[in-house]
């Protein structure tokens, strides 16, 4: 069994409220039926703020240095050369984070594996070489990215750490997932493009995992990996992706999407259960990854939850937005601050394109 022994989070430094970055779309568009509709979702996201590595969506004239210069639209090339400058520190503060909290260094502790996960930012050498430099890791380091995998991409991360914990019981593991969704804003005006622009933030998160052995042996406490499930729903493949244009990477969100998974999340967690041996009633915590408010409103109401089962989940969609990739962790990181009991139960879901559904059960080691 392989246990995550800490998880380290980070957001960017510009802290915008949903109100002014209203103001900020309201100014890019400038357009009056646009304008009803921003309104419209702005008002009903259940976010109140949310993080970017710009400042332009404060709305401040002053401040605007990317999408308001004198060059026009911002490229591709443009954006990208952006997340080179601002991936990196703000990916090294979720793993000072994380590590902060074992109490120890990343040189103390010796990383073997690095996984990288993101889907905002592509080049080569990449995110992982870049951290193996600046962490000062051995070159001779097993590392890998997941890339463009979207939302749920931090639970193929897991499943590639369970199995090298698995195989080695000496290896340490680190995650980290880092998005800078804001960079691909852009003022056009269809359903999809209004929703991510009302929903995505910027943030990292870092995992530290390690073999249940070695963990018992150094006495870290953490939440222990069970196991996983996933299935892809190709008929709703045309609901969620992402495409990447001359401009920017463009994220495809329908709005059909919480209906959709609202139909299909009670087989999911059946099937599930099924295959991770769990009936929904023994589960003791949920972790839903807040792609949306009317996501986790619609599954609350099908799956008849009380007030408290997604209080981490609508808190962290509250305080961050949408992410991407690491707001799964933040909201595992919640439950974790929440501090659970010893051999509670924690199942945890998320969505990604395909749609693919994406499972783990998690159970507290104190």
């Amino acid at each position: 069994m392989s246990r995550i022994i800490s998880i380290g989070t980070a957001v960017p430094q510009f802290d915008t409220k949903q109100s002014s970055i209203l103001d900020f779309m309201v100014s890019a568009y400038d357009d009056e039926r646009v304008t009803r509709k921003l309104n419209l979702l702005f008002n009903h996201s259940g976010i109140e703020s949310r993080y970017s590595s710009l400042p332009d969506f404060n709305n401040n004239a002053e401040n605007n240095s990317f999408f308001t210069g004198d060059d026009g639209e911002p490229t591709v090339e443009d954006r990208l050369n952006i997340y080179k400058e601002e991936a990196v520190p703000l990916s090294v503060a979720a793993i000072n984070d994380a590590f902060q909290k074992i109490e120890t260094s990343v040189k103390e502790f010796g990383i073997t594996h690095l996984i990288t996960v993101t889907c905002t930012g592509i080049y080569a050498p990449g995110l992982d070489a870049e951290l193996i430099s600046h962490l000062k890791l051995s070159n001779e380091i097993f590392h890998t990215g997941i890339n463009f995998m979207g939302c749920n991409a931090a639970f193929h991360a897991l499943k590639l750490s369970d199995m090298i914990t698995k195989t080695d019981e000496k290896a340490k593991v680190l995650i980290v997932c880092t998005e800078l969704c804001t960079l691909h804003f852009k003022a056009k005006n269809n359903h999809d493009n209004l929703l991510s622009n009302t929903i995505f933030g910027d943030g990292a998160a870092c995992l530290i995992v390690t073999s249940e052995s070695y963990a018992k042996l150094h006495h870290h406490s953490g939440l222990d990996i069970n196991g996983f499930y996933a299935i892809i729903l190709d008929k709703g493949k045309e609901l969620m992706g992402w495409n990447i244009n001359p401009v920017n990477f463009e994220m495809i969100l329908d709005s059909k999407v919480p209906d959709f998974i609202g139909e299909e999340i009670n087989d999911i967690v059946t099937k599930a259960g099924n295959k991770l041996q769990i009936k929904p009633e023994a589960i003791d915590k949920w972790a839903i990854h807040p792609g949306g408010k009317k996501i986790l409103d619609t599954i609350k109401q099908r799956m008849q939850m009380n007030d408290n089962e997604l209080v981490h989940s609508y808190k962290v969609l509250n305080d961050y937005g949408n992410m991407s990739s690491p707001t799964i962790l933040f909201v595992l990181n919640e439950i974790l601050k929440a501090k659970p009991k010893t051999d509670e139960t924690i199942f945890a879901i998320g969505f990604g394109p395909g749609i693919s559904i994406e499972t783990a059960l998690f159970t507290y080691a104190g």
